[in-house]
């Protein structure tokens, strides 16, 4: 009986080819609509590193010695402060890894630079540089290409060892082969000891001086934070300062009295997650010199997921994109909805006659689903070339997300899923109708 039905919904089909055209394109346009916009939100909102950003929290402290009405736009560095980035100080930071609460614990703060090779033929002006500890790369999933990456008692000893990504060996050094090699940040050398595959989360939660999202995937050489600071490079932005510091734009932070570095620990079960936070309320608790400043202690250990929710990761345009897309999608539904149901009607003695015939109603009511889905099916097909080329022309977008919009195989086959069901849904109604046609009306009627 399946296939009897689906045979006369194929026939359907090609009875009424000028409505069959017009709802194939009214269905591919709006699935196209809908899905351009929700792979978008997809891939921003996606986890950036699975399997482990579950584990992984952000620890925070407020110890800057500032009374809290100081702590404004006008006050602090003037276009350096982000309030929202949980950033702490140096001392902070360094007590926070000495107390080793932690499964792995690092410290990340962006940094720019120029980047030379050892024998200063090539230089990449102005680049990212992530100073960090050495448990950032076990402890952030990041693949090793060749040698190593460096060990906790280089961090301590402060040693000026580098581990760069492939492309920037390539660059620097026109070979992936970079182990030795030296890379010039001011004027230390940095001993490259290890070479990654190029490392890109999106967004980039770990750190958001820079924003949440790049093309190019942020930074490529990594670098252990004391040496860095002893090389004379300083953080690329600050949270809030100290009241002592007068600095402006043009001042170098200070990692010392300004909250300049982020603080990421891996906790794995809900009890160590407990007495972290327990430990971090107890640090902030004994920094005497916060009353002073009429401030109350404050700590925050903060997962992935509330991280990007709390500072916006996904911009709320995509979300509104979304839905405006539903929205027109729901238009042109109820216009499939008009559409089938005059083909239907003009079918009516048809239906008639094979009710007259012994047709049962769940017959006719699967024929008309069946065509139903098999039309909004066919606008699915349509909706992909036209999808991709919503997408090509987001990527055209200079927004600094919209580059990172790409169908994976999961939004491949919700497209079609979203057709069938499309069709399902807009066919009930109609299908209905007919299955309710008395066929005794419509015999005497012709």
């Amino acid at each position: 009986m399946l296939r009897y039905n689906l045979e006369l919904a194929l026939h359907g089909l090609r009875r009424f080819p000028k409505s069959t055209v017009l709802v194939v394109l009214t269905t591919a346009l709006g699935m196209a609509a809908c899905m351009t916009t929700l792979i978008l939100l997809h891939v921003l909102s996606a986890d950036p590193l699975p399997g482990r950003s579950q584990s992984l929290y952000l620890a925070w402290v407020d110890t800057v010695l500032a009374k809290p009405a100081a702590n404004s736009e006008d006050d602090a560095l003037n276009g350096f402060k982000n309030n929202n980035l949980h950033r702490i100080k140096l001392a902070d930071a360094q007590a926070l890894l000495a107390a080793r609460r932690a499964v792995r614990q690092t410290v990340v703060t962006d940094m720019a630079a120029d980047e030379v090779s050892d024998d200063g033929k090539h230089v990449q002006g102005q680049q990212l540089v992530l100073a960090t500890t050495s448990d950032f790369i076990p402890m952030f999933g990041v693949t090793l290409h060749d040698g190593r990456d460096w060990t906790p008692a280089e961090d301590a000893a402060r040693m000026p060892v580098a581990v760069i990504d492939t492309d920037l060996a390539r660059k620097l050094f026109g070979t992936a082969d970079a182990l030795g090699r030296s890379v010039r940040l001011k004027n230390t050398l940095f001993r490259v000891v290890g070479v990654i595959q190029p490392f890109v989360t999106q967004p980039r939660f770990y750190t958001l001086s820079v924003g949440a999202y790049s093309r190019d995937g942020g930074e490529n050489l990594y670098v252990p934070y004391a040496a860095a600071l002893d090389a004379g490079l300083v953080p690329y932005a600050t949270d809030d300062c100290d009241a002592s510091y007068k600095g402006s734009i043009s001042t170098p932070v200070d990692p010392v009295r300004c909250a300049s570095l982020g603080v990421w620990v891996r906790l794995d079960t809900p009890q160590q997650v407990l007495a972290y936070r327990s430990f971090l309320q107890n640090y902030v608790e004994q920094q005497a010199a916060l009353a002073g400043f009429g401030k109350k202690p404050r700590s925050e250990l903060t997962g992935v997921t509330g991280w990007l929710k709390q500072n916006d990761v996904v911009p709320d345009s995509v979300r509104l994109n979304v839905w405006l897309a539903g929205s027109f999608l729901l238009l042109c539904m109820f216009n499939v909805a008009g559409l089938l149901s005059a083909r239907f009607l003009r079918r009516s003695g048809d239906v008639g006659i094979r009710r007259a015939l012994g047709a049962p109603r769940r017959a006719v009511f699967m024929q008309h689903v069946l065509e139903s889905g098999l039309v909004c099916l066919v606008g699915g097909m349509l909706a992909l070339p036209l999808t991709l080329l919503g997408l090509w022309i987001l990527r055209q977008q200079d927004n600094g997300f919209s580059g990172l919009a790409r169908l994976d195989p999961a939004m491949f086959g919700a497209l079609f899923a979203l057709a069938l069901t499309v069709g399902v849904l807009v066919g009930l109604v109609p299908a209905w109708r007919m299955s309710m046609i008395d066929p005794g009306l419509q015999i005497k009627s012709e």
